[in-house]
């Protein structure tokens, strides 16, 4: 009786939400693809009378050969002052600064009343860059993407996170989990709600915000730090866990975190010199020794690069949305798929996933693993416990401007860390 007590209130706001997205020209589908603590994603479908109302969305869906969109659904009479007011307004300007980039989740519009925002944005249809790595890593039977397909998706990382920081807009919540890949096997930049925009270049911020995985060690030490620069570091992150399908330093604990930072990433056997030097630059504790973009692009692991991708990173943000490059698109896919196999094997690296902020993300499947294999690694095997996991944001949920209780005391990290990091 409790339970169904509890399905009535759940069920009728459902109705209320599918009967207001009705009223501006969208279906919302049972099928919910992401969830937050304080937010729900749905699948949608633009109607052709919205379509003929809204350039953004006719001419995206046009491309897509489809009317399928993804709402976001935050309760904002549930959530805090500070999201509703503050973290809200930030994704939303944020999204909107970055809009018409082919690897930056677009966002179509937003309406709300007094109970709901909604937030109907581009669906990305094979869910995110973790489960990619994991369901790749038990394909192959060794963790990690190849260095190929890893240089194609870094690559529109790269593109998109330039575009952002061109456009006056630092993420500071990169990691895994907010990258999306669509049907066509491209990548999408999603999640802004710990995003910043600021017109000043070098503006230092305050937030202790993001994934302690992820994060940058200036963070962690609850230090003024900028954005960009941290933005980097979490490049690095992502691209060791492309490539190794583990994250470098895992940890709970921020102080025992810097430690492992300060030792360093250690890398498998097989990965290239040039992808292990553009990682050891990234993870540098001294923000200002960290490469650029410019400098990502133009390092040797990067090459050759997509003339396309490599010329949006080198210039100002493009005008219009990027054109797919024929060399980002994924190799075709293999007939041998193992999402058709009718006895799959058990996962190689399981994923858990705390809550967190909603993301459009699809159950529809993930992209199809690359084929091919470099031979000093295609033939190895995955040790038990070994695993890419989904990190709890560090956090309390939305972003504080003070050090959170966990923290040890800025000095103690400081000694921890002697003089390897500086202002």
């Amino acid at each position: 009786m409790k339970g169904n007590g509890r399905r009535k209130p759940d069920q009728r706001t459902f109705m209320a939400q599918v009967r207001e997205c009705r009223d501006k020209g969208y279906l919302l589908s049972s099928k919910k693809i992401g969830s937050g603590a304080f937010s729900r994603v749905y699948l949608a479908y633009a109607t052709q009378e919205r379509m003929q109302h809204n350039p953004r969305l006719a001419s995206d869906l046009r491309g897509k050969r489809h009317s399928m969109v993804a709402i976001k659904i935050i309760s904002t009479a549930e959530a805090p002052v500070e999201f509703a007011q503050k973290f809200l307004p930030r994704e939303i300007s944020s999204l909107n600064a970055t809009y018409k980039h082919l690897n930056v989740v677009q966002l179509y519009e937003t309406y709300h009343n007094s109970q709901r925002a909604y937030l109907v944005l581009e669906l990305a249809g094979r869910g995110d860059l973790l489960e990619h790595i994991n369901m790749v890593s038990d394909h192959r039977r060794c963790p990690g993407l190849e260095e190929k397909e890893a240089h194609r998706l870094f690559w529109q990382l790269v593109s998109a996170v330039a575009h952002c920081h061109s456009s006056g807009v630092v993420h500071r919540d990169l990691k895994c989990e907010n990258i999306l890949l669509d049907d066509q096997g491209f990548l999408k930049l999603t999640d802004f709600g710990f995003a910043n925009q600021s017109a000043l270049k070098n503006a230092l911020l305050s937030t202790f915000c993001g994934s302690v995985a992820y994060t940058a060690p200036e963070i962690l030490m609850s230090k003024k730090y900028n954005g960009e620069r941290a933005d980097m570091w979490s490049l690095g992150v992502i691209l060791y866990a492309m490539v190794t399908g583990k994250l470098p330093f895992k940890e709970r604990r921020p102080h025992r975190m810097l430690l492992l930072m300060r030792r360093g990433p250690a890398f498998p056997p097989g990965l290239s010199a040039e992808c292990q030097d553009l990682i050891r630059a990234l993870l540098q504790l001294r923000p200002c020794a960290r490469p650029d973009l410019q400098q990502v692009a133009a390092h040797r692991w990067m090459l050759p690069a997509p003339p396309a991708l490599f010329r949006a990173v080198l210039g100002a943000a493009p005008g219009g949305r990027a054109q797919p490059d024929p060399a980002m698109r994924p190799p075709a896919e293999n007939p041998a798929d193992p999402r058709e196999d009718s006895d799959p094997t058990r996962p190689l690296l399981q994923l858990r996933r705390p809550q967190q902020q909603g993301t459009p993300k699809s159950a529809s499947g993930p992209a199809p693993p690359p084929s091919g294999a470099r031979p000093s690694r295609g033939a190895c095997s995955v040790p038990a416990g070994l695993g890419l996991q989904s990190m709890a944001k560090a956090s309390p949920g939305v972003g504080v401007s003070r050090r959170p209780p966990s923290l040890c005391p800025p000095s103690a990290l400081r000694s921890a860390l002697g003089h390897h990091l500086v202002s």
